[in-house]
Formats: C-alpha cells, sequence, structure tokens
C-alpha cells in the first residue's frame, strides 16, 4: 500500500483516479481547489484544500500526511483557454508545477507521476499510430506547457534525483467529466443527445482521435505504482479504436437510438487533424491495453449521466 497525493484530485480524471487507488487499498490525499462536483471521496482519503502555489501548505502536506507518491494531474486551462491567454497558462500550470517538484525534491518524495497530453505534445504527426519517441513539436499553448511541464522533470530527476514518470493520454471520457464544459466530445456530445440539443463540429467532422474509457486510464495510472524506480516514460495511453467525430456522432445514435443534431463551423487551426497513439508500450510496461470499447463506453457514460446531470 502506497500513501499518494493527488493534485487535482476533485476534476475529471483526478476524481477517478482517486477512487481507483482507495479501492486498490492506497492512502489517498486530494489537493484541489475545488471540492467534487460529483459524489464524494472515499471514506479513508482526506482533502485539503488549496493551490500548488502555496509552498507552505503543499511541504506541510507531503511531510504531515506521509506521501510517498504524487499523481500531479492539476491543470487550470484546457486548449482554447491556454491559446487565449498563453501567460496565465504558463502562471495557472507550469510555475505551480515548478513549485511541487521544487517541494517533492526538498522533502524527500519516492516518486512523481505527471500526467502530460498526448493529444498535444506530439503536434502534427509525421507517423501514425505516434510512438513515444515521435518528435514533440506542439502547435499549441497547451501542449506547449505540458512538454515544459515534462522538460522540467526531467531536469529535475537529472539534477537533484528526484524519481519521475510521465504519461501521455489520449482522450479518455466517462463519469465525473462535466458535459457543460466545452471539452470532452463524447460526453457533450452524449448530453446534447440525450437532451435533444444540437452538437456543434469545428470543420468538416473528420478530425480522428482514440477515445478511451476513464476506467481503462485509472488501471495504468495505478499500476504504474508497481514500475520499478528508474524508468521515467513518456508512456503513450490510448484507445484501441480511431474514430473521426463524424464516426462518432453515428456510435452515439447507435448506442442511444436516437438522433443527434450537428452543426459544423470553420475548422480550427490548433486542432491537430488526426491523431491516434501507439500504446504498445503500456503493454509491455503494465500488460495494459484498453478494455471497454467504445459502444460500451458510450452507453456507460450515457448511464452516468442521466443520473447525474440535468
Amino acid at each position: 500500500m502506497s500513501n499518494v497525493l493527488v493534485t487535482g484530485g476533485n476534476g475529471f480524471i483526478g476524481a477517478n483516479l482517486v477512487d481507483g487507488l482507495a479501492a486498490a487499498g492506497h492512502q489517498v490525499t486530494v489537493m484541489d481547489v475545488y471540492p467534487r462536483t460529483y459524489g464524494s471521496l472515499p471514506p479513508d482519503a482526506a482533502y485539503i484544500q488549496g493551490n500548488l502555489s502555496n509552498t507552505s501548505l503543499v511541504r506541510r502536506t507531503l511531510v504531515d500526511r506521509g506521501i510517498e507518491v504524487v499523481y500531479h494531474v492539476a491543470w487550470a486551462t484546457i486548449h482554447e483557454t491556454a491559446l487565449k491567454n498563453p501567460a496565465a497558462d504558463v502562471e495557472g500550470n507550469l510555475v505551480p508545477t515548478i513549485h511541487l517538484l521544487d517541494a517533492c525534491s526538498e522533502t524527500g518524495i519516492g516518486r512523481v507521476i505527471f500526467l502530460s497530453s498526448g493529444g498535444t505534445v506530439y503536434g502534427l504527426p509525421k507517423s501514425l499510430p505516434v510512438k513515444e519517441n515521435h518528435p514533440t513539436e506542439p502547435i499549441n499553448a497547451y501542449g506547449i506547457s505540458k512538454l515544459a511541464a515534462e522538460k522540467y522533470m526531467a531536469m529535475y530527476r537529472f539534477l537533484y534525483g528526484l524519481d519521475t514518470l510521465i504519461f501521455r493520454p489520449s482522450v479518455p471520457y466517462g463519469p465525473y467529466q462535466n458535459p457543460h464544459r466545452r471539452q470532452g466530445a463524447v460526453s457533450v456530445f452524449i448530453h446534447h443527445a440525450l437532451t435533444g440539443k444540437p452538437v456543434t463540429i469545428w470543420g468538416d467532422g473528420s478530425v480522428v482521435r482514440d477515445y478511451f474509457y476513464i476506467t481503462d486510464m485509472v488501471r495504468a495510472l495505478v499500476a504504474a505504482l508497481d514500475l520499478p524506480a528508474g524508468f521515467a516514460g513518456p508512456v503513450n495511453l490510448a484507445g484501441s479504436q480511431a474514430v473521426t467525430l463524424n464516426q462518432l456522432v453515428h456510435w452515439i445514435e447507435e448506442a442511444l437510438k436516437v438522433h443527434l443534431q450537428v452543426s459544423y463551423e470553420p475548422a480550427r487551426k490548433f486542432d491537430v487533424p488526426e491523431l491516434h497513439l501507439d500504446y504498445t508500450l503500456a503493454s509491455e510496461l503494465l500488460g495494459w491495453q484498453p478494455e471497454v470499447d467504445l459502444l460500451e463506453g458510450i452507453q456507460l457514460t450515457a448511464e452516468w449521466i442521466r443520473g447525474h446531470i440535468r
């Protein structure tokens, strides 16, 4: 059993990760600015309300809670907001990440596991599916700051011996993802399908992604606790099936037996037209592969949305 801190542990990915870690028997502490939106923390989990820029709070939490491993999930922007204000993206994400690395290095944390972005750090693919050794040439501010955080992880590893591990997930979806926000095509489309609202697609619907269900992602992240020290990654996590946005609409219509109205707007330059990741390394290291296919994932997500979202 490990004593774990999850930054951003009340968000979509963080909350699912916290549930998975607790179910596996680990002691979990959450640090987040906001409380959980949906559901409640596992019974033995602790919640520390605060920001990573509060360096004294971070250090005190690491020491007082006896933290051994940190999952760094907290991130204050999405693709659009990062691009609108890149300086705020750096101040809100990269600077706090450096504060966290300082604290972890100074307090002797065993490992820092970082959730980067497989969908943005690679940029425009030169070959598909994208392997971890593909060049990293992000074309938007979100990917640049995620990649910069990776580089700082490597620096702290080299200079100070901090054990870091980087995951690059593709596009997870599922419970706890708020469909009222602009990020998360699967959840947003499902919610609109269930409520009879049209969806907006930027471009002609030919953008390709490999969506994968959140519990599959959590399995990999929890299994990473058993990886021996010294391996830094990065490790791709992805779905087994790449689909266009138009195909995603079709899958949702088939799964839910509804008609989804779609309006098309001009394509956005910061959206990579086609991207799907090679997860062979995750399979070799963790014995991992995605298990929930897209049809089942859509049905499970719709079931959760029906019970929790209005």
